[in-house]
């Protein structure tokens, strides 16, 4: 498996992982490919986000 390829199934899986955490697919898409300074999102952050009151709105505007 390429480097790209690895990055691609990564990606998904991220995205998979916030579709989990109630954001739409395009919602989930975004912040699957979001980096900042060079890293992911991680869906655990997003998570605890979520688990203190933060909208999905919200949270996503803290996130990208």
């Amino acid at each position: 498996m390429s480097a790209a390829q690895t990055a691609t199934t990564n990606e998904q899986a991220r995205a998979q992982a916030f579709v989990e955490l109630g954001f739409d697919t395009t919602q989930a898409l975004m912040l699957a490919a979001t980096r900042i300074e060079g890293e992911c999102v991680d869906p655990n952050h997003v998570r605890r986000l979520l688990d203190c009151g933060c909208s999905h709105d919200l949270a996503l505007r803290i996130v990208v």
